[in-house]
């Protein structure tokens, strides 16, 4: 007993390695996870839903023109990596107080997820799945959805939200006819041609167009058209398969006014071509003063993107507007 009671068996030295390797990978992980973490008690200022709705009761209104919503609960495995890595990162919490009101909506129980401002939230943005953050203007209007993003991804989706927030602003402006405010907040990527287009991407496009006529700056339009499908072309090039390029040419062709609004929907055969076309159409039946004709094409719009789950923004508002 004597000599074998200070010795170590040739079994326990690797548990005893193994163990301390453990720890030490354990150490290094939870260091790495928290080296970019603000300090405690400087994390994103979230304020649930039913407080959102008090806050906007307040005589001195809301303040910030942006609102983040982060839909979350406790058993959501990616929810809770998001919490640890994106909403502690220094970059992200700055810039998330300093220019949003950031809303945490917690679908953890059925009891959360039944609290009236909770349940209005995920039926107004048609939530179906978490982890999901999505930005809207105070007023509502729908800005970004990130669909789960999290790293340096997502600190660019809140970056880029700040520009698409003025497209939206501008969109509301041309509904209510301030064409000269509305241009003034339309991102200058898109006034320059310096943004590539999909099929569904149109509506920008078409505003930005609208807009740079209706504020009498005619000798803009070709260029930024032009700039605009030499980088489409581009990427449809670079894309596998290729994209055709059909109805953006088709359209181009309408807006220079070289083909009718009759020969503009015969080359249509998806409904998003048509809702597109239809948006065109009806805008170019502002320009003229034909309120009726608007009218009618909008609605088309307007339903063709329900019926596709989809919002141009643009259609449905304008046709409010010319029906009051």
């Amino acid at each position: 007993m004597a000599q074998t009671k200070g010795k170590i068996s040739s079994t326990t030295i690797p548990i005893w390695f193994i163990i301390a390797t453990c720890w030490l990978l354990s150490f290094r992980v939870y260091a790495k996870l928290t080296q970019a973490q603000a300090p405690p008690g400087k994390g994103v200022a979230w304020v649930t839903p039913a407080q959102f709705e008090e806050m906007k009761k307040r005589p001195s209104g809301l303040g910030r023109d942006l609102v983040i919503y982060e839909f979350t609960a406790d058993w959501c495995s990616p929810c809770k990596k998001r919490e640890r890595t994106v909403f502690r990162a220094p970059k992200v919490i700055s810039d998330i107080n300093d220019n949003f009101i950031p809303v945490r909506v917690d679908l953890t129980s059925e009891e959360l997820s039944n609290i009236p401002a909770t349940k209005k939230l995920t039926q107004q943005y048609r939530v179906d799945s978490i982890p999901r953050c999505i930005i809207t203007l105070k007023s509502g209007e729908l800005v970004d959805d990130d669909r789960y993003m999290y790293g340096d991804r997502f600190a660019g989706f809140i970056e880029r939200s700040k520009e698409k927030a003025n497209n939206v602003r501008a969109k509301l402006a041309l509904v209510k006819g301030d064409y000269d405010f509305a241009i003034k907040n339309l991102s200058p990527a898109i006034l320059s041609g310096s943004v590539s287009l999909d099929s569904y991407s149109y509506v920008d496009y078409l505003m930005c167009h609208h807009l740079l006529l209706m504020t009498h700056r005619q000798a803009e339009v070709e260029p930024m058209m032009k700039k605009t499908y030499e980088l489409t072309a581009r990427a449809s090039e670079a894309s596998i398969p290729k994209e055709p390029l059909d109805w953006l040419e088709n359209l181009n062709k309408y807006l220079r006014d070289q083909i009718s609004d009759e020969q503009l929907l015969k080359t249509d055969t998806a409904d998003s071509d048509i809702a597109m076309s239809n948006l065109a159409i009806g805008l170019k039946c502002l320009r003229l003063g034909d309120k009726d004709k608007a009218l009618k094409a909008l609605h088309k719009s307007a339903v063709l993107s329900a019926k596709l789950y989809i919002s141009d923004s643009l259609s449905e508002p304008l046709a409010h507007e010319l029906e009051k």
